[in-house]
């Protein structure tokens, strides 16, 4: 089940700590591979969608958000990202980093936000781990899984063609599903 991040922060307006650690479970890799695009770098990625997760806890009644919560995760992470940059920047920690006014305000306009770009993200990841658990199943297994799901073959067909019978196709087909499933819910 999907989780409903508009409800989810109406219960973090009200204070409640468990629907804000359910955003964060459920979108800290989307958020921290998106900020990593932005940053260059993993680890400080990761410390700018902790700090913004921060952030709107402490902000939580003061926040105002027109559209969804999660395009607002995702902006926030956004901007946190490029402030990074710029203390960076300032600093001078890093030479490497891109630094100049014209790369902060090209990866500004190019990382325009959207309901779309965010679901893409995360669809991009999912797929990502789905492929990985796909790839380590047994070789029938994800035959059977591939030619159901991704050549849209019927069990009867799949059967006749791995020459197996068709209640062995349906078993497959579950145990990848189920193998899915639970590295699914390992992820998040």
């Amino acid at each position: 089940m999907e989780l409903n991040f508009d409800l989810c922060w109406q219960k973090i307006q009200n204070d409640d700590e468990a629907a804000l650690g359910e955003v964060f479970k459920a979108v800290f890799k989307p958020l921290a591979y998106y900020a990593s695009e932005i940053t260059g770098h993993y680890q400080l990625a990761e410390e700018v969608v902790q700090d913004t997760f921060i952030k709107i806890w402490e902000n939580r009644s003061a926040i105002s958000i027109k559209g969804s919560f999660k395009a607002y995760l995702f902006q926030s992470v956004h901007n946190h990202a490029l402030n990074a940059l710029r203390q960076q920047r300032t600093r001078k920690e890093s030479v490497n980093q891109p630094s100049s006014d014209k790369i902060l305000e090209f990866i500004s306009n190019t990382y325009d936000i959207n309901d779309n770009l965010i679901d893409g993200i995360i669809a991009g990841e999912t797929e990502s781990i789905i492929n990985r658990i796909i790839k380590k199943l047994p070789d029938q297994c994800r035959i059977a899984f591939c030619k159901s799901r991704f050549e849209s073959l019927k069990n009867d067909e799949i059967a006749l063609q791995m020459n197996i019978s068709e209640n062995t196709v349906k078993a497959h087909i579950y145990r990848a599903l189920q193998k899915i499933i639970i590295a699914m819910n390992r992820e998040s």
